[in-house]
């Protein structure tokens, strides 16, 4: 567990990138993207040409002799829901960062995005030994502050990331329809199809897998050697051949993973620790909006 004086800068820095990102144009992807659940009247104005006789306010244009209609504005304040995957396995990296501290970063820029628009941003924290933990949606700065201090200060533990005891409280625990970002490795989980179709017909849920680069490539050529189980050791060689062998594997595993979610009705986007994952984000949001408009 971090101390305190090291998680307070680390939650600086945090802010302090994640600010410059979002100006950079995440956040606005993110509102276009993410509508809110309805539409509340806000005021009305003069009618123009195109406007939706539907929306004309007969008492106001009665009183004043001329057609007025009503400007609707967006309900937002929607969850946001970040769920981290809290393992052991997220706890590996051979970049300037692990996958959990690429997971926090990405926890970081959707939380300050649902601050920005004005929506709750919520977190779960699952998979490992320790029970699932859940931080209920709220508005507010305060809220982003507890959420990254409670990413910062989790304890990684177990080896296995499964989704079954998440999907079951996004059914039937999680009760207001939500935005769930699903974050974790994914190659290493199992959980029940079934339970994942279900938890997307209640939520909006986009799945962010998060991967080291030799994960995915494989380790670099040469023999490294390995501590074992009571204090045994193991000799590894790597060469080429083993690379193309590994590799091959994680594909069809990452598409085995991939057409799930697909078939469930989620997104799924992969990321690498190594790269620019607001640009991808953004490229997410930019596809999901182009869908959205030709529907």
């Amino acid at each position: 567990m971090l101390e305190l004086k090291d998680l307070l800068r680390n939650l600086h820095l945090i802010q302090i990138r994640t600010r410059k990102k979002m100006q950079g144009g995440l956040a606005s992807s993110y509102r276009n993207v993410f509508r809110g659940q309805g539409l509340e009247f806000s005021e009305v104005r003069e009618y123009v040409e195109g406007d939706d006789i539907r929306l004309i306010d007969w008492n106001v244009s009665a009183r004043h002799r001329n057609l007025y209609v009503k400007q609707l504005m967006e309900e937002r304040e929607l969850n946001i829901i970040t769920a981290l995957q809290g393992s052991r396995t997220m706890d590996y990296g051979t970049t300037t960062r692990t996958k959990f501290h690429a997971a926090a970063e990405i926890a970081a820029l959707l939380i300050f995005s649902a601050l920005h628009t004005g929506d709750r941003p919520g977190l779960i924290v699952y998979g490992g030994d320790a029970p699932m933990e859940f931080v209920p949606p709220q508005k507010g700065n305060q809220q982003g502050f507890l959420l990254l201090k409670r990413i910062l200060a989790a304890r990684l533990a177990g080896h296995r990331g499964d989704l079954d005891e998440l999907l079951k409280f996004l059914t039937h625990g999680l009760k207001k329809k939500s935005v769930v970002f699903l974050v974790g490795d994914f190659i290493y989980s199992r959980w029940i199809p079934e339970q994942l179709e279900m938890a997307c017909r209640r939520h909006d849920v986009i799945a962010l897998g998060i991967l080291d680069p030799t994960e995915v490539e494989g380790p670099p050529g040469g023999v490294f050697v390995l501590d074992g189980v009571a204090s045994r050791t193991r000799v590894v060689a790597v060469n080429r051949r083993t690379r193309e062998q590994y590799a091959a594997g994680v594909r069809r595993r990452l598409e085995e993973v991939a057409a799930i979610f697909q078939k469930a009705g989620a997104d799924f986007l992969l990321l690498k620790t190594d790269s620019a994952y607001e640009t991808e984000l953004q490229q997410l949001f930019h596809r999901r909006l182009q869908i959205q408009t030709r529907a």
